[in-house]
């Protein structure tokens, strides 16, 4: 289960531990949710549910964004903490944040108070009220921050296990299953007629044999019947091992085919083993002859698993697993020489010759004698029965070899399934090992936390900005086109291996933009462009959906193209989440941008331009009286 799902009928606490995962998965509009009905609704009140309650109410948004209707929840929670309470510094310290003080004693004051929480409480609580982290006395608090996201940014072994949260559950393992044995009504008839015709005449001739000689006759007829049974099953064994040679050969002997059109699955299989088959070229070999000479067993192979895997419900990535497993073992057994082994598997061993022509030639030799004898005593009636006898015979040794070469055909086929299969479980059990470690989505958006941090940094290093030149300050995140990997949980943000970040500083002076690209695998970012403009440069700014469902942002300056950035992708793919709408995710992915704050601050910009700050402050006065009286009555 997803840490943001709940049972039917959920207890306050799981209420509020769901809550909790949505506050630290970035999701601050469900967290309030969860929390408000865990502490409101469901009486779940204490000191951790109080502080939770806090940050989700002021997570990602000034005071100028929180209702007043929000405020008011914290009249439900009034006296509910002790002095003692181990959460009573933790609240105390956001009440600090929101409640102007002197610069020169507010920060060692904050120091030493941020200094007695836990790193729980330390963490979660500069993370969430990063927006009031605006004047010099929180520059220690900054200090911290920026310390944390660099010791957090690789921890847990990221680089080792951040792509693994990119990687679909595995489909299972599937082999296609072998042809039915094929083997109609006529040729059962046939067989079956046959051979009564054989045996009645060849019954009569030896009948009429015996009386020229017994001794003879018996030996005769004993021939007959195991130079038969001889010369048939050895013939369905060499037929068999013919019949299968030949069609592998087709298969696997074939050109390249013309690669699919589109962007279909069989398209996508396309792609996944021509890049795969780059990918394993074998070390040292010629490339060209490499992709010549397996052309028609990879192609062979891209057809079963086009044919296996063709649903609805199955993307190519599900499948990637297997297309490597299949190319990887193309590449060893090219190398090792024993790609085309199957040829010497099913060449048919002169022992088996030798038996089936052993088998005919003393099945003929009895036959002739049986009927030399039965002539010399009535060349009338044994003549026309003897060339009876060997039409029937011949048609139900036909018969029966084809019989019986069709069920070794099937069931060397059925053998030959479960070893692919076998080996196709062993190369799925290793991948799911492989990712028994994938990182949780929290873990996920921890690190890209981390990420905002380095940035912030790295950005007031280039504009060589202290904290307090910040006015303000907005995050933009958005998948770094044209192409990135993403993946999710179920009820969670669409999460990128690559994004790109735009970080916008307002100072007195202007605006300063930083845009990156964030390689989120490596944890590495590149392609910078600092961007500066004046306050009244903005025209507009807005959020608009496309025909396809991508949501783009958009801001206009004056002079100049507009900034546009595709914040999320269009709700079009196949979902690994059954009975989920995919517009929720593209929601959901929507809140974790950064695109709630950022244009609060921008939207107030282009209407105000730098008054906006000084108004900004003004109209924060009011609910930030009544939220410091609210959380100063939290305690008894």
């Amino acid at each position: 289960m997803s840490v943001y799902q709940v049972e039917a009928a959920p207890s306050p606490q799981e209420l509020f531990k769901v809550g909790l995962n949505f506050l630290r998965g970035g999701m601050a509009p469900k967290a309030r949710e969860y929390i408000r009905d865990a502490v409101v609704l469901g009486d779940y009140v204490n000191g951790r549910s109080c502080f939770y309650l806090l940050l989700a109410l002021f997570s990602g948004r000034t005071l100028q964004q929180v209702p007043p209707a929000e405020i008011a929840l914290l009249r439900c929670v009034r006296g509910a903490v002790k002095d003692d309470d181990a959460w009573a510094d933790a609240i105390r310290l956001v009440d600090h944040l929101l409640t102007p003080r002197p610069a020169e004693n507010g920060a060692a004051d904050l120091a030493e108070e941020l200094r007695k929480l836990t790193d729980e409480q330390r963490n979660d609580l500069l993370q969430h009220m990063e927006m009031f982290l605006d004047s010099s006395a929180e520059d220690a608090l900054w200090a911290r921050a920026f310390d944390a996201a660099r010791s957090d940014r690789h921890a847990n072994d990221r680089l080792k296990r951040a792509w693994k949260f990119f990687q679909p559950e595995p489909a299972g393992a599937r082999v296609r299953p072998a042809d039915p044995v094929l083997v109609g009504f006529g040729s059962w008839a046939g067989a079956t007629a046959a051979t009564v015709l054989a045996l009645v005449t060849v019954g009569f001739i030896g009948t009429v044999a015996w009386q020229h000689t017994g001794t003879g006759t018996a030996a005769a007829l004993l021939a007959l019947a195991v130079g038969c049974y001889t010369g048939v099953r050895s013939g369905a064994e060499w037929r068999c091992r013919k019949e299968r040679r030949q069609a592998k050969d087709r298969e696997y002997l074939r050109g390249q085919a013309a690669t699919a059109r589109g962007d279909g699955f069989a398209r996508k299989i396309d792609r996944q083993f021509d890049h795969y088959s780059a990918r394993y070229t074998p070390r040292g070999a010629d490339r060209a002859r490499w992709l010549s000479e397996t052309a028609g067993v990879r192609r062979a192979l891209r057809d079963e698993v086009v044919t296996i895997y063709r649903e609805g419900t199955v993307n190519d990535k599900r499948v990637a697993w297997l297309t490597r497993y299949l190319v990887a073992e193309v590449a060893r057994r090219w190398r090792a020489g024993t790609l085309w082994d199957y040829r010497k598997e099913l060449r048919v061993p002169l022992a088996v010759k030798a038996m089936c022509v052993l088998g005919a030639v003393v099945a003929a030799t009895a036959g002739a004698f049986l009927t030399w004898s039965g002539a010399n005593v009535s060349l009338l009636f044994v003549t026309p029965a003897a060339l009876v006898a060997v039409i029937s015979v011949w048609g139900a040794a036909r018969f029966w070899l084809g019989i019986d070469a069709e069920y070794r055909r099937h069931s060397a086929d059925e053998a030959e399934r479960e070893s692919l299969l076998a080996g196709r479980r062993e190369a799925l059990e290793r991948w799911k090992r492989k990712l028994a470690d994938r990182p949780g989505d929290l873990e996920i958006a921890r690190w890209l936390e981390c990420d905002r941090k380095a940035l912030m940094e790295e950005a007031m290093g280039l504009y060589r900005l202290k904290r307090q030149d910040v006015l303000a300050h907005a995050f933009i995140e958005a998948p770094a086109t044209p192409s990135y990997d993403r993946a999710r949980v179920e009820k969670g943000p669409w999460r990128y291996s690559k994004y790109k970040i735009l970080l916008f500083l307002l100072t007195k002076d202007g605006v300063r933009q930083l845009t990156v690209h964030l390689d989120f695998k490596k944890a590495t970012t590149s392609r910078r462009a600092r961007t500066n403009y004046r306050y009244d440069a903005f025209t507009s700014v807005q959020v608009a959906e496309t025909d396809t469902g991508e949501n783009v942002f958009e801001l206009t300056l004056t002079n100049g193209d507009p900034i546009k950035v595709k914040v999320t992708d269009p709700p079009t793919e196949v979902t690994e989440v059954e009975d989920e709408d995919p517009r929720s995710a593209s929601l959901v992915t929507l809140g974790t941008a950064g695109l709630g704050n950022a244009l609060h601050v921008l939207e107030g910009v282009a209407a105000e331009g730098k008054e906006w700050i000084a108004f900004e402050r003004q109209r924060e006065k009011l609910p930030l009286a009544e939220v410091s009286e609210a959380v100063n009555a939290i305690f008894a």
